[in-house]
């Protein structure tokens, strides 16, 4: 997955399902490296986000690469599993 080619307001949910993936779950679509550069590069872009659930997110959780203490809302959990799904089908493929 390229995230530099995603706008920065689709950042937020990608940040939000891979943190419930991991802490939830223990499973990962992303590698490290990628989540510690979405993690840049919304910190880096925090003024200029507008999407609904930035508000779930804090500048610390970005500057120590974890969101660990979010609470998840449904539509997040729901959403994460299914990307969890659609990813793994696609690297069975």
């Amino acid at each position: 997955m390229e995230l530099n080619n995603i706008s920065i307001n689709r950042l937020v949910p990608y940040f939000l399902m891979s943190s419930y993936l991991y802490y939830v779950h223990n499973k990962s679509v992303l590698t490290d490296n990628q989540f510690d550069n979405l993690c840049k590069r919304l910190d880096d872009n925090w003024d200029n986000i507008t999407h609904v659930h930035k508000k779930l997110i804090s500048r610390q959780d970005l500057k120590v690469g974890s969101g660990y203490a979010i609470n998840y809302t449904n539509m997040i959990m729901n959403s994460a599993l299914k990307w969890y799904e659609t990813e793994t089908k696609k690297g069975e493929s």
